[in-house]
């Protein structure tokens, strides 16, 4: 689609995508190869509150992509995944491992929390989290929870928060398993796993090398970031090899301990400017967990974890002076919940964090602590719930913030929900919005936002459908402000508290399960603005105002032992801007994915993808292409 597309024609387009595929409650969830409504609402969640609930209870917009739908949707990485739901832009410096950013609800990239198996993930330099290095192989399922959680999480948490859980030992007994697959741009993947599962103990053990050459990904500019030296453009490598292990014991019926670990390294080339061309990374994600059962209703849940995000930048092969980031964080939490009457549940705990980095770049603080307690009560009566929780955390550069959120639940009938929430958030400024060298601003403050929501969602037999609007207003927003310098004429940028921004947007999608189809979709329109004084309402930059999705999956009963799926994923985002002055427009674009998938008997499974099948040229990122037509095909065992 052309970047002039009218809003018109937008809406229009994504309407049309709607009335064919009768578009999922809680946001579009691309659908698995089986099962259907019935299997999703029985879905338990976690992060909307920190204990476990059914899906359909939570007071916030939920979706979870489970193991199945991941392997259906056959892509590589978490942001191009994430980049099919409601409410979530993706930006990417061009294709698989290059830097990555999801934007949800259009708060700022670095407004969405992730959290690895309950440890909180990412930069404290950069700020946001390393989603273009995170394993799809490792992992089980996905929660994301969109609208404020600061309440429960703390920082960042303003757009929403999104939890990767890895494999485990689902299975009794001994079972493993592996997948090779080949594709495009001599991209290449190979995974297994190894899991056990008795009475009262379990372990999963996994690993995945993916490799690619990649594309050519820069533009030429004179001003941009993006530079390759040796026309014409050579493609950029990437190189991830992982590991992760998961393991628990039962103690007793009513005490548990589990530990797990995520281990990923490599790298990826790049264009740079002459000053580097290519970064080696680390993440290392430990958590150990303990859950013990106090009587009939009440459960204590202490975690301890730690994150080391170590990145460093090279030229050749020479270490870049000024360019080693390393953060780590150490966490740990103590919580309480369960039943003060039979209509009312707390939930309550502390958390602690200590973060620090270690770089040859001058930071003035290199280290920050934060400590909290929360607490959240839920109340059920009849037909009616309700939510109201507050949270106090002091920060050892900031001092303290109190947040808070309340929420109602009206089961109006026996299919339709109605729910209306409104919470608050803050967000800490980054090192680098601090102390980077010609960029920080020490004298920042942190981000606070409020946000309100309205919304329905039901069910009417195989059809699960959502409507959901919302508001978020954040004050003091961090962006960088540039100047033009000559001569001769370059940029130079600074990090500064703008007055505020605002969102407004609406999510309408939905699932439909049949016998032999599966039809889904989601439209997400948004407004997304800077409405501070003299900013004249410009656009948030790298945030379309118009998303929309669809899938159409047909099931195949080919023969006995033999059935699988044919299936079409289609993609809109209408135009964005890539800086906040709005001069640099970045084209609408659509896309189109065919994907077929087989199982060969109970144990083989054959994937194929054709992606970007209009071979559709097209920018997330400002100078930095994204792969045209592609494919990659997949051979997967299991021995359950």
């Amino acid at each position: 689609m052309s970047e002039g597309l009218s809003w018109r024609r937008a809406c229009l387009s994504a309407a049309l995508s709607w009335v064919l595929c009768t578009p999922a409650a809680w946001g579009q969830q691309p659908p698995s190869s089986g099962g259907g409504p019935a299997d999703q609402l029985q879905q338990v969640i976690v992060t909307a509150s920190r204990v476990p609930e059914p899906e359909d209870q939570s007071l916030f917009s939920v979706t979870v992509l489970t193991r199945a739908d991941i392997e259906a949707r056959q892509v590589l990485s978490v942001q191009e995944l994430l980049a099919d739901l409601a409410g979530i832009n993706i930006d990417n410096a061009g294709g698989l491992g290059q830097q990555s950013s999801v934007f949800m609800r259009g708060t700022d990239s670095d407004h969405t929390l992730l959290l690895i198996d309950g440890v909180r993930v990412g930069s404290a330099t950069l700020g946001i989290a390393p989603w273009q290095i995170i394993p799809l192989e490792q992992i089980d399922h996905i929660e994301v929870v969109r609208g404020p959680l600061s309440t429960l999480y703390g920082s960042d948490a303003v757009g929403g928060v999104i939890q990767i859980f890895t494999r485990q030992a689902s299975q009794p007994g001994l079972t493993f398993g592996g997948s090779a697959a080949d594709g495009s741009f001599d991209t290449h993947e190979f995974t297994g796993y190894l899991a056990a599962r008795g009475t009262s103990a379990w372990g999963n053990l996994s690993g995945d090398i993916l490799t690619s050459a990649g594309i050519p990904a820069c533009l030429p500019s004179a001003i941009a970031g993006c530079f390759d030296p040796a026309p014409p453009s050579v493609p950029d490598g990437f190189d991830n090899r992982s590991g992760a292990f998961a393991g628990g014991v039962r103690f007793t019926p009513d005490l548990t301990a589990s530990v797990d670990v995520l281990y990923t390294h490599g790298w990826n080339a790049f264009d740079g400017d002459g000053f580097d061309d290519h970064l080696e990374f680390q993440e290392k994600v430990m958590g150990a967990h303990l859950d013990d059962a106090l009587g009939d209703s009440w459960h204590l849940r202490l975690l301890a974890g730690r994150d080391v995000d170590d990145e460093r930048d090279f030229l050749d092969t020479a270490l870049v002076s000024g360019q080693t980031f390393i953060t780590t964080r150490d966490s740990g939490s103590a919580q309480l919940d369960g039943k003060l009457t039979s209509a009312l549940r707390l939930i309550s705990g502390v958390d602690y964090e200590d973060v620090s980095i270690d770089s040859d770049t001058s930071y003035a603080v290199t280290d920050r602590t934060t400590r909290a307690g929360f607490v959240d009560l839920h109340a059920d009566w009849g037909s009616w719930s309700g939510l109201a929780g507050a949270r106090y955390e002091d920060n050892s550069q900031f001092g303290d913030h109190v947040t808070g959120n309340l929420g109602i639940k009206d089961k109006l009938t026996q299919s339709v929900r109605f729910t209306a929430t409104w919470g608050t958030a803050f967000r800490a400024p980054t090192f680098n919005d601090l102390y980077f060298p010609d960029y920080g601003n020490p004298a920042l403050k942190p981000e606070t936002s409020q946000s309100y929501e309205v919304g329905f969602d039901g069910e009417q037999g195989a059809l699960r459908w959502s409507l959901h609007a919302y508001q978020t207003t954040v004050d003091e927003e961090i962006t960088a402000v540039c100047f033009a310098v000559p001569p001769p004429i370059y940029e130079t940028c600074t990090a500064e508290n703008i007055n505020r921004a605002r969102v407004r947007g609406a999510e309408l999608s939905a699932d439909w399960h049949g016998d032999d189809w599966v039809l889904s979709g989601q439209l997400s329109p948004m407004q997304p603005l800077n409405t501070s004084p003299g900013a004249d309402d410009a656009l948030l930059p790298r945030r379309a105002e118009q998303n929309a999705g669809f899938t159409v999956r047909r099931v195949i009963h080919a023969a006995e032992g033999v059935n699988g799926s044919l299936a079409i994923v289609g993609r809109y985002e209408g135009r964005r801007y890539d800086d906040p002055a709005n001069t640099l427009p970045l084209g609408g674009y659509f896309t189109a994915d065919l994907l077929t998938q087989w199982n060969l008997g109970r144990n083989w499974t054959l994937e194929a993808r054709a992606a970007n099948l209009f071979d559709r040229s097209y920018q997330t990122e400002a100078y930095y292409v994204q792969p045209g037509r592609n494919y990659l095909v997949t051979v997967r065992y299991r021995s359950e």
